[in-house]
């Protein structure tokens, strides 16, 4: 073809401006594979549909990863690509699939309005052309929405049921790394044998054992002992292949520090400290980030942690895979961290030994800690004061000092055999299992006739009730079985004043060691210089042990 053709042509070619949009529900890896996958098949799609005659130039793409478009949650440059569309930035949009589009009918009606008033061309790699300006192309439009509406529920209904079967037989149901177990999410990390020195998630194998009758390895599918026919009775140990000698946990892993952290919790550490000390440790998490205090809530409060199973928020039973804490301290741990007056009004962490322990002996509120003014040379010095109407001000520093002192004498007289007596009975631990497993049993039976239609709602619910209020009381009296004394390693001391300054027992572990063992009540003090010499009032300061 002679140039002056060549040129012609050139000068006269429509140029069709394309947006490319491209979307993946799930990117677990976060590199963005599948988008970009999608983006050059569209890419080549503009190049098929471009001739001599009519260029389809890609101007901007449009990429939304690892959102869905079923859910309903805002997809950011699908809406950007709405907006522009409506001011008239492009001709054409380019996409994989319809799907990929949308997959909600309010969607779908949503971008009918805005692209086929303005003739905007709908072009995809797998399923044609959508010509929206006209009936015919709506109509397909909509059957294609209808027809990934409904492939969508359908896959949704099959992750349920195979979910809802793997919960039946304890299964582990996926998802990324548990804190404290491998991939596989079953296996602790690490697993040591004490008599031959063993470790690594390799040689050891799981020991199935009935609660019940003892039993071993008689487990069905279903979690059913097969020697005694009872369900939720579970208890998943290793053995080391080479000694047959029962695995513990190497110190220093994932394992051993959830354990390590539950015990400090209930010895009234804080999760902020606990995540500090692992940062310096170089603990992070399962993804290799720093530690946080509540992402070491969300790791205690599992109750996988415990060998119990979750499903849709509620815990249905043993799990088949070893536990890293017992029950009883598991429960006794969410106790702990659901208790409401843990949680502070304000996003502080305390800093002073008495603040919201310390009580006022005018009102009864507890005291703050505050500052006033000095007297002299200007500036100010700490106080603690009345949280509520200010009837108390005390010097910080010699109240806390005064208080520790009061302490250490006493642990210094004292029996310290009748101090770390526990102060309630003990739990029968084993009698509140059975009766958890009987109530969730009752309820399992109310619901397989509810489903079955041998009972309507109302008749369900009332039966339902008192198989709920028994499993909550056993619940609730497992909470209680484990309560560790926060004061415990500073009683048993030889030496309780080096314990107390040293770097294990943090300001955490101190508070709660004064909230368990006194209660401090603090009184005006009396204007001017005591008979000892000093300005702090110590006869105002009543100490009462519990």
């Amino acid at each position: 073809m002679p140039n002056h053709v060549e040129s012609a042509i050139r000068v006269v070619r429509q140029v069709v401006r394309c947006f490319i949009y491209a979307r993946i529900s799930e990117d677990r890896e976060g590199a963005h594979l599948a988008t970009e996958r999608q983006t050059d098949d569209c890419r080549a799609l503009a190049q098929q549909l471009s001739t001599p005659q009519v260029e389809y130039q890609i101007v901007r793409v449009f990429e939304d990863n690892d959102l869905s478009a079923y859910t309903g949650k805002p997809r950011p440059d699908y809406r950007a690509m709405l907006d522009a569309l409506r001011n008239g930035e492009a001709e054409c949009v380019l996409a994989w699939h319809t799907d990929r589009l949308h997959r909600s009918p309010v969607e779908l009606e949503e971008y009918i309005d805005v692209c086929g008033p303005a003739g905007i061309d709908t072009r995809t790699v797998k399923a044609g052309q959508l010509d929206l300006s006209t009936a015919t192309g709506r109509m397909i439009a909509r059957q294609l929405g209808v027809q990934a509406r409904y492939e969508v529920e359908r896959l949704i209904e099959r992750s349920r049921r195979a979910r809802d079967q793997k919960v039946g037989r304890g299964e582990y149901s996926g998802g990324p790394r548990p804190f404290g177990y491998e991939p596989d999410g079953v296996t602790p990390r690490t697993l040591h044998c004490p008599d031959c020195g063993r470790t690594g998630p390799d040689g050891f194998s799981v020991r199935r054992q009935c609660d019940g009758c003892g039993a071993v390895d008689r487990f069905n599918r279903n979690l059913v002992c097969q020697a005694c026919n009872a369900a939720d009775t579970l208890a998943v140990t290793r053995v080391c292949d080479a000694c047959g000698t029962e695995a513990h946990f190497e110190a220093g892993s994932e394992a051993a520090t959830v354990r390590d952290m539950a015990e400090a919790v209930l010895s009234g550490t804080s999760l902020n400290s606990l995540a500090t000390t692992l940062t310096k440790e170089g603990m992070g998490t399962s993804h290799g980030n720093i530690q946080r205090g509540p992402n070491l809530r969300a790791i205690l409060l599992r109750p996988r942690n415990a060998g119990l199973m979750k499903h849709r928020g509620d815990v249905v039973g043993r799990a088949d895979w070893m536990p890293l804490l017992d029950e009883p301290t598991w429960r006794g741990v969410v106790s702990v961290l659901e208790d409401p007056s843990r949680i502070p009004s304000v996003p502080n962490t305390r800093r002073h030994l008495g603040s919201n322990i310390y009580q006022c002996g005018v009102c009864g509120a507890t005291l703050k800690a505050s500052s006033k003014p000095n007297r002299r040379g200007g500036g100010t010095r700490p106080v603690y004061r009345c949280r509520v109407k200010d009837c108390v001000t005390r010097d910080l520093p010699d109240l806390d000092t005064y208080v520790i002192m009061q302490l250490m004498d006493w642990l210094d007289r004292l029996d310290v055999h009748d101090l770390m007596s526990p102060r309630e009975e003990p739990v029968d631990v084993r009698a509140l299992q059975s009766e958890m497993r009987a109530a969730r049993r009752r309820l399992d039976e109310l619901a397989a006739a509810f489903g079955e239609g041998e009972m309507d709602r109302q008749e369900w619910r009332a039966a339902a009730a008192p198989a709920r209020a028994r499993l909550e009381a056993a619940e609730s009296k497992m909470n209680a079985a484990v309560k560790k004394n926060p004061a415990a390693d500073l009683i048993a001391a030889e030496d309780p004043v080096a314990v107390w300054n040293g770097p294990d027992f943090d300001l955490s572990r101190k508070r709660a060691s004064i909230d368990y063992l006194m209660t401090v009540t603090v009184h005006p003090a009396r204007r001017g210089r005591m008979p000892g010499g000093g300005y702090f009032d110590s006869e105002t300061v009543q100490i009462e042990w519990k």
